[in-house]
């Protein structure tokens, strides 16, 4: 396909357009009303994604940073590492409890061997 040679300049004419010239423009107004449409859908989708990259992407990098550097620090690595209250008192009683069922094995067993003895 071959298009005519655009011409240096464009002039006004008095007479009307042809019904084909006016059906060209029409197609020509949606092509570009659709063109625009998209365009301004591309970058209204483009923006909360801009904003997820440059912002919130830097700001949750810098928090981890900022609570690793924190976590790590030399003088609290004593308090972090120490067992809470509750927890060692419910470490306590499970292996109270243990070594209460070790026990009630040891009996269970001893009856059993006695009673198949007896028999």
């Amino acid at each position: 396909v071959q298009l005519p040679q655009v011409p240096d300049t464009m002039r006004q004419t008095d007479a009307p357009p042809s019904d084909r010239e006016h059906v060209e423009m029409e197609i020509i107004k949606s092509l570009i009303d659709s063109y625009f449409c998209i365009v301004r859908k591309n970058y209204i989708d483009m923006v909360p994604k801009t904003i997820m990259y440059f912002l919130v992407n830097h700001v949750k990098d810098e928090l981890q940073n900022e609570l690793v550097s924190e976590l790590y620090r030399e003088a609290e690595i004593g308090f972090l590492m120490k067992e809470a209250e509750d927890i060692a008192l419910r470490r306590k009683t499970c292996l109270e409890m243990k070594d209460l069922l070790e026990k009630a094995l040891e009996i269970v067993n001893e009856v059993r061997d006695f009673n198949s003895f007896a028999k």
